[in-house]
């Protein structure tokens, strides 16, 4: 299938732990692959463990962890290649500052209340939290900031998995930055003609 000039990006998702964030992202990444969209997925406990394994879970870690999350999805969207990076990144200024050393940054906020969250518990997070095991845990014990102005909310409490998915799908073909499944060399051109128009050619 014929597709239009590629235009990476970063998607962001952030939110507390347990809200959806790495399932979500996972399907958005299997969607982008489907359409042969250059993709790599960040994902953050893996990042941790390879990359920084002597970081524990302060604010201070936590702010050195999403800053090396952020640049190396600076560095493939580059190169060509969009990143999704599922971090909690508890802190506005984190990501924030993820958005500035990107070109084309989504912040997707995956909305679900903690007690949703403590009963999903994939990772037994929660339920060693109350057991006095840990006491780190954002949006609990530590701090979560809100987003204030993100491009995307998913409320993984209340739609499935797919839903969200296809949400962020829907925002990236809504603003350019993906070509519709099926389109015609008619509307190639006026996303390129909207893309100009934004400045991104």
């Amino acid at each position: 299938m014929k597709r239009c000039d590629k235009m990476a990006f970063v998607l962001w998702f952030t939110g507390v732990p347990a809200s959806g964030k790495s399932t979500i992202a996972q399907e958005v990444e299997r969607m982008l692959r489907e359409r042969g969209i250059p993709i790599e997925n960040l994902d953050a406990d893996t990042i941790r463990a390879n990359l920084s394994p002597d970081l524990g879970y302060t604010e201070k870690d936590r702010d050195i962890n999403t800053k090396r999350l952020a640049f190396l999805a600076s560095l493939l969207e580059k190169h060509g290649v969009s990143a999704i990076v599922a971090a909690v990144s508890s802190m506005r200024r984190f990501r924030d500052r993820a958005r500035s050393m990107s070109r084309n940054f989504v912040e997707i906020y995956v909305k679900c209340p903690v007690e949703v969250c403590m009963e999903r518990d994939p990772k037994g997070l929660y339920a060693r939290a109350q057991r006095g095991e840990v006491n780190d845990i954002a949006g609990l014990h530590q701090p979560y900031e809100v987003s204030e102005h993100p491009e995307i909310i998913c409320e993984s409490h209340l739609y499935s998995i797919e839903e969200c998915a296809q949400q962020v799908i829907s925002m990236l073909e809504e603003h350019g930055l993906l070509p519709p499944e099926n389109y015609t060399f008619e509307d190639e051109e006026k996303i390129k003609e909207r893309l100009k128009n934004l400045g991104y050619l």
